[in-house]
């Protein structure tokens, strides 16, 4: 605007040379304040919206405190919010996954450790119930005169009960007590089935015959063995049995002490217990009940479990 002054100011008669020089003037004036109070009024706007920006956060401050912010900023605050549980939720369902994983896992490995050790202590068992030579293997002579024993009848729970066909009383009790025991295992839910054995401590009066007879006038399940008197004391040292011949009164009459116990064997041919004479029928048939039991329990586990 200024330049466009100056030369149309130019073109005029040179009689007029002051009055120019005047005009120029007030033209250079005019346009220096011109551009000053057009900068002094950038500056006033620049100020103007820098106040209304200080204005605006303080109000939004303000606002924050009151908890009256504006609906979209609620929104977007609400939805952070949201987000950030979605992800903490996600986060721990997955921290609890892993620490049931980890537990069941650790519970698998001790329960195996834990049946490995019960293993480890009954095959110790066994082995000490072996140098103390308690049972084992034995033959003697059976019912039908032939050679058996211990081989023929593993596979079974067995009760064996060592006497003499012409014990007065403590051995007719005895073989009764046994043969009631085992009913009640055969009638009970589980159906246990235990083999009742006589074997006679006396070589000399009880043969085959005596000891088939003596059996069948208590039980048809009973099986009864002998055999010579080097059999006999071989089978009787092996399971700790006691017994001495007394002394002889008219003809062939005698009296053979000897331990009053009877042998709970396992189907492995292991032994297992023993029940004297103070234990009733009921209470060694719910003890072997235990004994089969636990027994199973374990065969059971160690099919399943492998290593």
């Amino acid at each position: 605007m200024l330049r466009a002054t100056c030369i149309i100011l130019s073109r005029l008669s040179p009689s007029s040379s002051s009055r120019r020089c005047y005009c120029i003037r007030r033209c250079f004036l005019h346009a220096t304040n011109s551009l000053r109070f057009a900068s002094i009024d950038n500056d006033k706007k620049e100020k103007v919206k820098s106040d209304d920006l200080k204005v605006d956060m303080a109000d939004l401050e303000e606002a924050l405190k009151r908890d009256e912010m504006p609906t979209d900023y609620k929104e977007n605050i609400r939805k952070l919010k949201e987000q950030k549980k979605g992800i903490r939720e996600i986060f721990t369902g997955k921290l609890a996954m892993v620490i049931v994983g980890v537990s069941i896992i650790l519970a698998i490995i001790l329960s195996g450790l834990r049946e490995k050790k019960m293993r480890e202590l009954e095959k110790e068992r066994k082995q000490t119930i072996g140098k103390a030579r308690i049972g084992g293997p034995w033959e003697l002579l059976d019912m039908d005169g032939k050679l058996g024993g211990s081989e023929q009848l593993k596979g079974n729970w067995l009760l064996l009960y060592f006497g003499f066909t012409h014990c007065p009383d403590v051995c007719p009790d005895s073989i009764e007590k046994m043969v009631e025991v085992v009913e009640i295992l055969e009638k009970s839910e589980e159906k246990i089935k235990v083999i009742p054995i006589f074997i006679s401590v006396d070589p000399e009066r009880d043969t085959v015959k005596r000891v088939k007879e003596y059996c069948a006038e208590f039980s048809p399940k009973i099986k009864g063995y002998t055999g010579s008197k080097e059999q006999v004391a071989k089978v009787a040292k092996a399971f700790r049995v006691y017994y001495s011949q007394g002394p002889k009164a008219d003809g062939n009459d005698y009296i053979v002490d000897h331990t009053v116990i009877m042998y709970l064997m396992d189907p492995d041919g292991d032994f297992h217990d023993y029940y004297g004479q103070n234990r009733s029928a009921q209470e060694i048939a719910r003890v072997i009940k235990l004994k089969v039991f636990k027994r199973d329990m374990m065969q059971n586990k160690k099919k399943l479990w492998f290593y």
